[in-house]
């Protein structure tokens, strides 16, 4: 899964630091919803010409607005989110598509050139790999918002190439919390199905990170009743304990060897001081 910021939806359209920091705080809970959520993705950026060529408040540009913040812990917070040197990568030092070719966001009956920014580059790779899932990053309050058929809350981008109809992509755009859990639980199948803390019973694998389905794959080895999944990442073992229900309720977790880690709960945070060196699953 490949998720792209839309430089592009900063269009100025705050007309003030109130609400632009309104916006700015959308933006941080949708990454921390992504890290929680989801775990095989990557996160690209447009990182060289954000801060100089679009603007957020008003007539200033996205560094101006940004430095306007007097909540110094809220800037760090997005600046540390959106700009760590871990992820989000810059995709143009990997870029694919090609300057001289042209890209249109189509808006009802009016057209805007994209070319040269993250919508032009997400489009060439969803052109180029169309089984990849791809997911785009508004700010809000923008012009992207066309609304989606499919999902609630969330937008649909109309991309074209060169004026060929052949080459029209539409990608999925989000630009709240709300819009993302609505995506991931069309997408990636991420159900929201809240497990009950008071419950007499183990969870359902689907109340658990395990219907990650872009992170897990089910095996066919079953322990104690329970599915064993395989993270695809690394390869570590995860099942629901079906002995714990409530608040107790946990996962096992093992590494590629079958040795226990530890215990994670229930959205993937692994506890390693409960490894228990007699536990292993194969």
């Amino acid at each position: 899964m490949e998720i792209f910021t839309n430089e592009v939806s900063l269009e100025g359209q705050y007309t003030s630091e109130s609400e632009f920091v309104s916006a700015i705080k959308d933006f941080i809970e949708i990454f921390k919803l992504l890290n929680k959520k989801t775990n095989n993705k990557q996160v690209y950026k447009e990182d060289s010409k954000l801060f100089v060529n679009y603007n957020a408040i008003r007539e200033s540009n996205f560094s101006a607005s940004l430095n306007i913040i007097k909540d110094k812990s809220l800037k760090q917070a997005f600046v540390e989110i959106v700009f760590n040197k871990q992820n989000p990568k810059e995709w143009r030092k990997e870029q694919l598509h090609c300057p001289n070719d042209l890209f249109d966001y189509l808006n009802n009956e009016t057209s805007k050139n994209v070319n040269d920014t993250s919508l032009a580059e997400i489009s060439e790779r969803s052109l180029r790999n169309k089984d990849s899932i791809y997911l785009v990053i508004n700010f809000k309050n923008s012009t992207f918002n066309l609304l989606h058929p499919d999902i609630k809350d969330c937008c649909i981008i109309p991309i074209i190439k060169n004026n060929d109809e052949t080459q029209l992509i539409k990608l999925d755009g989000i630009d709240s919390y709300l819009a993302l859990q609505n995506w991931l639980e069309v997408k990636l199948s991420l159900s929201r199905i809240e497990y009950d803390l008071l419950s007499k019973y183990p969870p359902k694998d689907q109340q658990t990170i395990l219907r990650d389905t872009q992170r897990f794959q089910k095996t066919q080895n079953i322990y104690d009743g329970r599915t064993i999944y395989r993270e695809i990442l690394n390869d570590r073992y995860w099942y629901v304990d079906n002995l714990h229900f409530g608040q107790a309720s946990h996962i096992e977790v093992f590494n590629a060897q079958g040795n226990h880690i530890g215990e994670s709960d229930l959205e993937g945070n692994i506890d390693e001081t409960k490894k228990d060196l007699n536990k292993k699953i194969f």
